[in-house]
């Protein structure tokens, strides 16, 4: 930076030709009459003298040391005309850091995938205290006629929105933020719903579902067999493998289909509007089919829904704002059982994460030249 001449010299506090200095030197040449008709004291006269006599020594000792340095502090002089160069560094720039931490995003899944099979194993001792009574009245289940084929075309939009949102997953430039979100809050929701099932067992909503004969008996080996015969189906009664019933209260199917909607809406671009349109129609579809089908409680889908939403609203809110990442009085959302796990997955990510987009594979070369490189 370069400041000299004229009177940006005076401004901003530079020795130049003219401007601050020179016009001190101007003021003390002409005796200093200049500043009011009235007669002043001794003193001040005395004053103005001694200032005067010091600044045009300073002046000129300035311009007589032009190619010197004037202080340790990186002022430097050149002798053009007296100008002054002060180098200054660039500035520092306090960006948000988005570090990708792919040991933290496996821990996530292994935090998903424990909590799965703990849900699995909570469905396999439900199973033998599902009680033989009749459905509940339910004003959704009353007033429809059950359609057996409702609960496949569930899964099947279940399966087409899943497989789509790990594709907006895949794709986003903070892929592995964003996995790592997506697993904990997955891996809370399959935890509450591992409890709620068990504590209050509901009878079976559709009669005609074909449920498994009880053991009449728990053991580690019947568990064991049952959970691995869940996981191998993944969960879903469209594979022929979901043959346990109990797992009412919440429902899972609205579970993916809800976080599904938000994460999209989430991380895609405002103006995907049509996308964000065409996963809400599906999400909403998908829970008419499981009521059709009688595959859960109208209440089963709405608690479902109410918890998604609010783990992803407090957990976003959590991740966006850096004062809720921090202990204090004010912050209530710190005595969440789950918050410390929160607060060490996401502690070194500074800021929102923008909606970014690139190739996720280094080849084909092509591709990945006309994206912008993997950065964070």
């Amino acid at each position: 930076m370069v400041l000299g001449g004229g009177s940006e010299g005076g401004r901003y506090g530079s020795v130049g030709e003219s401007g601050g200095l020179m016009g001190e030197i101007q003021y003390c040449g002409s005796g200093g009459n200049s500043r009011s008709g009235t007669s002043s004291s001794a003193s001040s006269v005395v004053d103005e003298s001694d200032h005067c006599h010091m600044t045009h020594d300073v002046y000129q000792r300035l311009l007589a040391n032009h190619d010197s340095y004037i202080n340790a502090n990186g002022v430097i002089k050149d002798g053009g005309g007296g100008m002054v160069k002060i180098p200054i560094p660039s500035p520092h720039r306090d960006e948000p850091r988005f570090p990708k931490e792919k040991f933290k995003t496996l821990l996530a899944f292994l935090f998903l995938f424990s909590n799965w099979i703990f849900t699995t194993a909570s469905l396999a001792l439900t199973h033998e205290r599902v009680p033989n009574y009749k459905p509940l009245p339910d004003v959704t289940l009353d007033a429809v006629t059950t359609q057996e084929w409702g609960l496949d075309v569930s899964e099947i939009i279940i399966m087409i929105t899943v497989y789509l949102c790990v594709m907006v997953l895949l794709f986003h430039k903070h892929r592995w933020i964003l996995f790592r979100r997506v697993f904990l809050m997955m891996g809370l929701l399959y935890f509450y719903r591992s409890i709620t099932m068990y504590v209050t067992v509901l009878p079976v909503a559709n009669p005609h579902y074909p449920c498994a004969p009880k053991a009449n008996y728990t053991s580690p080996v019947l568990v064991a067999k049952r959970v691995i015969q869940l996981l191998s189906g993944f969960g879903l009664s469209i594979n022929g493998k979901h043959t346990f019933c109990g797992d009412y209260i919440y429902s899972g199917h609205t579970v993916c289909l809800v976080l599904a909607y938000l994460v999209v809406r989430e991380y895609t671009p405002r103006r995907w509007w049509l996308l964000h349109w065409c996963f809400a129609l599906l999400a909403v579809t998908g829970v008419v089919m499981v009521l059709i089908a009688r595959g859960h409680y109208t209440v089963d889908c709405i608690i479902a829904y109410y918890i998604t939403t609010r783990i992803f609203y407090i957990y976003h809110t959590l991740a966006n704002n850096t004062s809720l990442k921090e202990s204090g009085p004010s912050n209530f959302f710190e005595r969440l059982w789950w918050y410390p796990l929160f607060w060490r997955f996401e502690r070194n990510v500074q800021g929102v994460v923008p909606r970014h987009y690139e190739w996720p594979l280094p080849w084909p070369r092509r591709w990945s030249s006309k994206n912008p490189q993997r950065t964070s």
